[in-house]
C-alpha cells in the first residue's frame, strides 16, 4: 500500500491572490534593496575598522538581550499560565511594548532608569549606569524583544493538554519535576522560536535605543543607528550594512524555526503486543497497603473502604468526574481523608491517589519507556513492567506515535507503576480493543484487594465484573450505595435499572393475596410475586422489577381483550425502538409517567411495523414480576 497523504481542501482563488499580493509586498522591497547594494565593494566596506566595531557591538547587544529575555520571559509565561485571574491583563501588558511608538519606549526607560529617573539614586549606589552606556542598549533591546519570547512560550503552554500535567502530579511527580521533565521539553521549540525572534528584533532595534542610550560610536551605536546616519553621507555603506542585517536576520530566523521545520506529524505504529503476565505484573505494582477514603461535600459523605472496588455511576452531569477530581486533588470543595487523615490541603502529588481518565494524559516528550521511567525512576523496572504487561513491543515507540488504544494501555500501566494506594479509573478501557480490555479486566480483578479502586463507568460489564460496591450519584449527591449484586438486582433508581437492563417500577401495595401482590405504580397496576421472606401489607412502598425478555408485546387490539393466562396487561405508546443486536431489539413503551422496555426479535419489530407513536399492549405473567420492599 502506498503511503497515504492527508487531503487538504484548496482555498478559494481570491484567498490565493490576496496571499500572493501579501508575499509580494514583503519580498519585493527587499529584492529592490538588493539591487542597490554595492556587491563589488561589499568586502571593502565590511572590513573597515568602524564597521567591524558596529557589527561586534550589535551582535553583543543581541546576544545579551536575547539571553535575558529568555531567562525572564519563560518564567513570566509560566507565571501567566498559573494565574486564575488577571491573565488577560498580564498578556495585554506584555504586548504593550509592541504597540507603543519606540520613542515612547525610550522615554519610559529614561523616566525609570535614566540619569534622572525614578531609580537613579539606587543605581548610583550600585554604581550602575544605563543611559548613554552599553547596558542601556541591552536594556532597550530587552524592553522591545521580551514580548516575542513571552508570546511564543505562552502560546505553546496553552497548547499543552492540562491532563498531561494533572496526571503527572497524580502519579507523584512534584511541580519541579513536571516543569523539568515535561513542560520545558514540550515547549523547547517555542523557546527557540521566541529567542530567534527576539534576537532578530534586537538586531534591527532603533527608536528605543537612540532615545534612551543615544548613538555614541563604539559605545551605543548599533548597525541600525549607523545605517540611519550613513544614508546621508555614504549610501553604499548604508546599503551594505542593510544587506548584512538582513542576512543575519534570515540566518537567525531560519535557525529558530528549525525545530518547527523538522517536526513531523506522528504516525501510529502497528505492533503486535505480547501476552500479559498477570502474576508478575501484580508483584511489580502492588502497594504497601490499600487506603480507606472518605469524601465529604455538601453535607454528604461518600466512603470507599480499603481494598474494595467501588463503581461510581450516575447520568451525565451527575458529578462523577467532579467527585473524582476532588478526591485526587484536582478540584477543591470536599473534605477528603485517607485512613482518617485529612489530605484535602495537600497537593495532588502528595496524596498517593492516582486518577486516570479517558484521556491518557501522556507527555509527548519521549518513548513509552521514557514516560514510564519518569514514574519508576528506574529504567530496568520500567522494562520489567512493559514486559509483564505485554507492552514491550512499544518500548521504543514515541508517545506521539502511539495509537489511542496503545496510549490508553501505557497510561494504565504508568498509573499502576506508581504503586498507588488508591486508584480512580474514569472509563479507562473505553479506547482499548476487546481482547486487550479482557486482559486488563483480569488484572484488575486479580489485584482488587491490593488497593482501593474507584471505578467511574457506564459499562455494565465493568460494574458487574470488577466492582463489589456501587455508589450512585444524582446532581452531585450520593443517593444510594451498597453491594453490587444487591444494587443490580433491586435498582435504587431508573438510571441503575437502565444499566442493569431491568424494568423498575416503584409504587404502593394496594392488595395482598395468598401468593401475589397488587401494586399501583404511577397509574400502572401490576401483579407480581413478593420476594421470599418479605411480609408486605397494603400501603407499603415497594419496587417491582421485571426483565424486558419477560414482556410480550403485541399491537393494541382496540379494546378487545385477547384471552391469555398472563395477569398483567398494559396498553401504551412506543416512544423509541433501539437496536440491540442482529436478533434482538428493545422497544421502549410509555405507560403514563413510566417507561417500560420490552425485548423482542427484530423480525417481530418489522412484522408488527413498530415505530414511535405505535399503540401496543404489554403482556406479562405475575411470576415474571418480583415485588421488593422499598429500602
Amino acid at each position: 500500500m502506498a503511503n497515504p497523504r492527508e487531503l487538504r481542501p484548496r482555498p478559494p482563488l481570491v484567498i490565493v491572490v490576496l496571499g500572493a499580493l501579501a508575499v509580494a509586498y514583503l519580498v519585493l522591497p527587499i529584492m529592490a534593496l538588493a539591487t542597490r547594494v554595492p556587491w563589488g565593494r561589499l568586502v571593502e566596506i565590511l572590513t573597515r575598522p568602524e564597521v567591524a566595531e558596529l557589527i561586534g557591538l550589535t551582535l553583543s547587544a543581541a546576544v545579551a538581550s536575547s539571553a535575558i529575555v529568555v531567562l525572564i520571559g519563560v518564567p513570566l509565561a509560566l507565571a501567566i499560565q498559573s494565574l486564575r485571574r488577571g491573565a488577560h491583563i498580564a498578556r495585554l501588558l506584555v504586548l504593550l511594548p509592541l504597540a507603543m511608538p519606540p520613542v515612547v519606549g525610550g522615554l519610559a526607560l529614561s523616566a525609570l532608569i535614566g540619569n534622572n529617573g525614578i531609580l537613579a539614586g539606587a543605581l548610583d549606589v550600585l554604581n550602575l549606569q544605563f543611559a548613554f552606556a552599553f547596558p542601556g542598549v541591552v536594556a532597550a533591546h530587552v524592553f522591545v524583544a521580551l514580548p516575542f519570547v513571552v508570546v511564543a512560550v505562552d502560546s505553546a503552554l496553552r497548547q499543552i493538554d492540562s491532563e498531561v500535567t494533572a496526571s503527572a502530579a497524580g502519579i507523584g511527580m512534584s511541580p519541579a519535576e513536571v516543569l523539568r521533565k515535561i513542560t520545558l521539553p514540550t515547549i523547547r521549540p517555542a523557546i527557540a522560536t521566541g529567542a530567534g525572534l527576539a534576537f532578530a528584533r534586537s538586531l534591527g532595534e532603533f527608536g528605543t535605543t537612540i532615545t534612551f542610550a543615544g548613538s555614541m560610536p563604539g559605545i551605543t551605536r548599533t548597525m541600525s543607528l549607523a545605517i540611519y546616519l550613513e544614508r546621508e553621507t555614504d549610501r553604499d555603506a548604508a546599503y551594505a550594512l542593510s544587506a548584512v542585517l538582513i542576512a543575519l536576520a534570515v540566518i537567525v530566523l531560519a535557525l529558530a524555526f528549525v525545530p518547527t521545520l523538522l517536526h513531523r506529524s506522528p504516525t501510529p505504529v502497528a505492533r503486535t503486543l505480547a501476552d500479559m503476565d498477570t502474576a508478575r505484573l501484580r508483584t511489580l505494582t502492588v502497594p504497601e497497603e490499600p487506603a480507606a477514603i472518605t469524601a465529604r461535600a455538601d453535607a454528604t459523605t461518600t466512603a470507599f473502604p480499603a481494598g474494595s472496588t467501588t463503581a461510581v455511576i450516575g447520568p451525565n452531569g451527575s458529578g462523577k468526574s467532579t467527585l473524582s477530581g476532588m478526591i485526587a486533588g484536582r478540584l477543591t470543595g470536599a473534605e477528603v481523608s485517607v485512613d482518617e487523615v485529612r489530605v484535602d490541603t495537600l497537593p495532588a502529588h502528595r496524596r498517593g491517589i492516582v486518577l486516570l481518565t479517558q484521556n491518557p494524559g501522556l507527555p509527548r516528550v519521549g518513548t513509552a519507556l521514557d514516560i514510564l521511567t519518569m514514574v519508576t525512576r528506574d529504567q530496568r523496572r520500567s522494562d520489567q513492567l512493559l514486559d509483564a504487561a505485554g507492552l514491550h513491543p512499544l518500548r521504543d515507540v514515541p508517545v506521539a506515535s502511539l495509537s489511542g488504544g496503545q496510549a490508553a494501555q501505557v497510561a494504565l500501566l504508568r498509573a499502576l507503576a506508581s504503586r498507588p494506594r488508591a486508584l480512580i479509573l474514569d472509563e479507562p478501557l473505553a479506547a482499548i480493543d476487546v481482547h486487550s480490555s479482557a486482559r486488563w479486566r483480569a488484572l484488575l480483578r486479580a489485584t482488587a484487594g491490593d488497593r482501593t479502586t474507584v471505578l467511574v463507568t457506564h459499562d455494565l460489564l465493568d460494574i458487574a465484573g470488577l466492582s463489589d460496591r456501587i455508589v450512585t450519584l444524582e446532581a452531585g449527591v450520593p443517593v444510594a450505595a451498597g453491594p453490587t449484586q444487591e444494587m443490580l438486582e433491586v435498582p435504587p433508581n431508573d438510571f441503575v435499572a437502565g444499566l442493569a437492563g431491568i424494568n423498575r417500577l416503584a409504587g404502593t401495595v394496594t392488595a395482598v393475596n395468598a401468593d401475589t401482590v397488587t401494586v399501583e405504580a404511577s397509574g400502572v397496576e401490576l401483579i407480581g410475586l413478593p420476594t421470599a421472606g418479605s411480609a408486605l401489607s397494603e400501603g407499603d412502598s415497594v419496587v417491582a422489577t421485571v426483565l424486558p425478555e419477560a414482556i410480550t408485546l403485541r399491537l393494541a387490539s382496540g379494546g378487545e381483550k385477547v384471552p391469555t393466562s398472563a395477569r398483567n396487561h398494559w396498553v401504551g405508546e412506543v416512544t423509541d425502538v433501539q437496536a440491540g443486536s442482529a436478533s434482538a431489539t428493545t422497544v421502549v413503551v410509555g405507560l403514563g409517567e413510566r417507561l417500560v422496555r420490552a425485548s423482542v426479535t427484530t423480525a417481530a419489530v418489522v412484522e408488527l411495523g413498530l415505530a414511535p407513536k405505535s399503540r401496543v399492549e404489554l403482556v406479562t405473567k405475575a411470576q415474571a414480576i418480583t415485588i421488593h420492599p422499598r429500602p
